[in-house]
């Protein structure tokens, strides 16, 4: 076929595609185009972090060195960036409170007695060596032989040696003879004191008479009772 008879050919094809492109309605001109992400539910990075706790410690010269106790448990946070970058706050800290003792170590084993206030060395009146916190002064005879404490409650009252264990000295007993207790220093007698001068610990727990049978039940002369200060007077 003769080259210039093709190349008519060509240019007609080309007239009837545009012809054609344009009466079906193509625009064809050229256009610039980019892609743009208008989702409003965008992926965002939420980091979250962990806010760990700080133990705050509280030093106590009333509580006996192998005595600590936890008066506020910690607790940790949490926080997270928003995609701004701002810090939201989940769950605040708790920090943690501790309580040490500094005192006297307070762990003793001895011997323990019972007695009445109509005890042969006693005066009868009932009242005993302390007084309460508030000054006031504590009669077995009329007041019993327990005592409330503001922070232990109800505790029995005992004689010790003053010298060792000041009044108001809280005890946690643990004897053959009357199991587990615990008890408060609120009075005093010649026999815990000579004891102590021998190097012996006594503790005397007290009751309303000495008739009562339990006085002499609660005799244990063993060596083997075990006291555990819990406070150092008042």
């Amino acid at each position: 076929m003769n080259f210039y008879l093709l190349q008519l050919v060509g240019k007609w094809i080309s007239l009837l595609m545009v012809s054609l492109m344009s009466l079906f309605g193509f625009d064809l001109k050229e256009t610039n185009s980019e892609t743009v992400n208008t989702s409003t539910n965008k992926n965002v990075s939420v980091v979250t972090e962990v806010v760990k706790y700080d133990t705050i410690k509280e030093y106590n010269s009333s509580l006996p060195k192998n005595i600590s106790n936890i008066l506020t448990t910690g607790k940790n946070g949490a926080v997270f960036k928003d995609k701004d970058g701002q810090m939201v706050i989940l769950e605040n800290k708790v920090d943690e409170k501790l309580e040490l003792g500094t005192g006297k170590y307070g762990l003793y084993t001895g011997v323990m007695t019972g007695y009445g206030p109509d005890c042969v060395t006693c005066s009868g009146e009932g009242y005993v060596a302390c007084k309460t916190p508030d000054k006031q002064k504590f009669n077995i005879k009329s007041d019993g032989i327990y005592y409330e404490d503001t922070k232990f409650g109800k505790v029995r009252v005992l004689a010790a040696a003053l010298k060792e264990f000041p009044c108001g000295t809280i005890v946690e007993v643990d004897s053959k003879t009357l199991g587990k207790f615990t008890g408060v220093v609120l009075d005093t007698g010649y026999g815990m004191r000579k004891h102590l001068e021998e190097g012996i610990y006594h503790f005397d727990v007290a009751y309303e008479t000495e008739k009562d049978e339990m006085t002499l039940k609660t005799t244990d002369m063993s060596g083997n009772v075990k006291y555990s200060i819990q406070r150092w007077g008042w």
